[in-house]
């Protein structure tokens, strides 16, 4: 099976049109994206997506203070069994959360390692064997990284180790940007809808389009 796509966002209508539609199998937010759409609440947030019945939502933790992001792991993974928690790699203070990663393993909450720009950070994200590891394929960019090679190394590594870590790449600006995405070694790929509809998009297919609907209108079916 070759990658699946998810949506990366929070807008309801949105996620009802995609998830709809068949040409995403999932939904990934975080703290940005729910800001950006009104929410105040991630619980509320999560509820409404699943709504538009996706196979899998993937929120994320929202409190720096590991006993409480422990908390929120668990009450977010305890709202359906689609659902799965999104856990920075780093605090905004520069502290690594391997222990707090290990602990929401250790509890049966589905994790997704997310945060890391650095191939030093996802080796590391990788050895704890979470269910998901997020690859931040533009801002990995930014700090300098070949984010092809990136992925490429991680998944080399899973499969030597065999893990059953899920590699996701997200941080999508442009269209070119999911298609070498969907050419890495990954298991999904998550695009915000302002890129997905572009992407999809082709004059050409719509020419034609237009040449059969005009040549069918004197056939009979």
């Amino acid at each position: 099976m070759g990658s699946l796509l998810f949506l990366d966002s929070a807008a309801a209508e949105d996620c009802a049109a995609w998830v709809g539609s068949g040409v995403v199998r999932g939904v990934t937010t975080n703290a940005t994206i729910l800001v950006r759409a009104g929410v105040s609440s991630v619980s509320a947030a999560v509820k409404e997506i699943l709504t538009a019945e996706p196979g899998e939502v993937h929120a994320q933790v929202v409190s720096e203070d590991d006993e409480e992001a422990l908390r929120q792991a668990r009450e977010l993974a305890g709202l359906d069994p689609r659902v799965r928690v999104k856990i920075p790699f780093v605090t905004s203070y520069g502290r690594h959360r391997a222990a707090l990663i290990r602990r929401a393993r250790a509890a049966g909450v589905p994790v997704n390692v997310t945060v890391c720009t650095s191939l030093a950070q996802l080796h590391t994200a990788l050895s704890l064997e979470p269910e998901y590891l997020s690859v931040l394929w533009c801002r990995t960019r930014d700090a300098g990284e070949a984010p092809a090679r990136i992925v490429a190394a991680l998944a080399a590594r899973r499969d030597r180790t065999g893990a059953d870590t899920r590699l996701l790449i997200g941080s999508i600006r442009e269209p070119a940007d999911v298609t070498a995405a969907l050419n890495a070694p990954c298991d999904i790929v998550t695009v915000p809808p302002a890129i997905l509809g572009p992407w999809l998009d082709s004059p050409r297919s719509v020419e034609m389009a237009r040449q059969f609907a005009s040549d069918a209108r004197g056939l009979v079916a």
